[in-house]
């Protein structure tokens, strides 16, 4: 009922916002929205409740590579959505310092470091909204296999892995302390905080650091084989054992660990979370952002410059967002939404004081404001570059006995490119 009643909202502010191509000049006063964040949907809501000027809301799948807009298309004033961070897109945004020095927001309320993501030619031209985090869960019998009471490295993953795991007589793995091919996305963070460096390049292109990446493939090959056999018999564990969700892999007692993000995490239901504890994976002593963090900017060519700066500071208060929370709450979107627009607040206040309220496991593990890192600008379309190239080349190199050889990451993206313009 709850999941029908948040897409009846969405579905109209989607109707109110087609209904306003044509507009009149009044109506073009309105603030445009652009974003690909349904949990804007009933923020907008909220706003135009307690608001004379309104909003609109216009859906875009990817507004990184929806601007600039169309022929005829009206302009967004307001862009809102992941993978805004690069230098194409920089360019149909206005630099924001402005809303510094009129006292619209303050910096001290946002994390540095997610700030300083949206910092280009030391000008302001994004503000972080909300960001994700990478976990390993496990089930609270097994409490004791783990060290750390917050975080765990690479290395801790795989000691406690290792100790976890157990035999038949007949030598066949019974239990797999970690199995890393049970995660396509675990493979890709081994690769990123390892030093691959992945990042944006010119024309909307990438690189990374080639050496690095070969480390991270060799890296994962021998903790695959020095611990649990062999790449073919973890698969094979893999597919016998671990086909069941992320939360009853490690309650099923044959494997110790699970990889999440902090809004699958707390996107389980109360019952399934009761039953598991968690660590936050660090490298260094540094949390890794999730590279989908979500950025918002004023567009260049903003029709209506001051309604977005109005709604800027709105959303960027404290207590806006406790009543976003606690509309969200009202509506009963826990299992479908975590936090602020799925993600953790950029506004560290609202992690620290008021989410612990509604998500009880951060009272005990909320990450401290300095203990994050945000990693190197993305290329627009990075989500199906990492999913169609990236894992994929990771994954056979793996696989691979080195007798036959694979593509590369350019084959495979000059390949990509021409089935996606095809």
């Amino acid at each position: 009922m709850a999941k029908k009643a948040f897409s009846l909202t969405f579905a109209a502010a989607l109707l109110f916002a087609a209904l306003c191509t044509g507009c009149s000049a009044k109506q073009e006063r309105r603030i445009v929205i652009w974003t690909s964040s349904s949990e804007f949907a009933p923020y907008i809501e909220l706003f135009n409740e307690t608001h004379r000027q309104k909003a609109v809301l216009v859906y875009k799948e990817n507004p990184a590579v929806s601007m600039p807009p169309e022929n005829g298309e009206q302009e967004p004033d307001i862009v809102i959505g992941p993978w805004l961070r690069n230098a194409r897109t920089k360019h149909f945004f206005k630099p924001i310092d402005f809303l510094f020095d009129r006292k619209y927001i303050s910096s001290k309320d946002f994390y540095p470091m997610l700030l300083e993501a949206g910092v280009f030619s030391r000008q302001q031209y994004l503000l972080p909204v909300s960001f994700n985090i990478p976990a390993m869960i496990f089930s609270q019998e097994n409490k004791e296999f783990v060290e750390d009471n917050y975080t765990i490295s690479l290395d801790q993953i795989k000691k406690a892995g290792t100790a976890y795991n157990k035999k038949d007589k007949n030598g066949s793995f019974t239990r797999i302390g970690f199995a890393p091919q049970s995660s396509d996305k675990f493979l890709y963070l081994t690769a990123k905080i390892r030093g691959a460096d992945f990042r944006e390049a010119k024309n909307a292109t990438f690189t990374w650091n080639e050496s690095s990446l070969a480390g991270t493939i060799d890296y994962l090959s021998k903790w695959i084989s020095e611990t649990n056999g062999s790449v073919r018999t973890e698969n094979d564990f893999v597919y016998k054992y671990l086909s069941e969700t992320d939360d009853k892999r490690v309650t099923s007692g044959r494997t110790l660990f699970a990889y999440m993000t902090s809004d699958q995490l707390f996107k389980l239901s109360e019952s399934q979370r009761s039953k598991i504890d968690f660590r936050w994976i660090q490298n260094d002593k540094k949390i890794p952002v999730e590279d989908s963090m979500i950025m918002m900017g004023i567009s260049r060519n903003a029709a209506n410059k001051a309604g977005a700066a109005d709604f800027i500071s709105w959303f960027f208060k404290t207590e806006t967002q406790q009543a976003l929370l606690e509309r969200s709450a009202s509506m009963h979107l826990g299992t479908t939404k975590f936090g602020i627009a799925d993600g953790f607040s950029a506004i560290k206040e609202v992690n620290e004081s008021i989410l612990p309220g509604y998500y009880t496991a951060l009272l005990s593990n909320i990450p401290q404001p300095g203990s994050f890192k945000v990693y190197e600008k993305k290329p627009a379309r990075w989500e199906k570059i990492k999913q169609n190239i990236i894992i994929p080349y990771i994954k056979e190199s793996l696989a691979s006995d080195q007798t036959k050889r694979i593509p590369s990451i350019n084959e495979r993206y000059t390949e990509w490119k021409k089935q996606r313009f095809n």
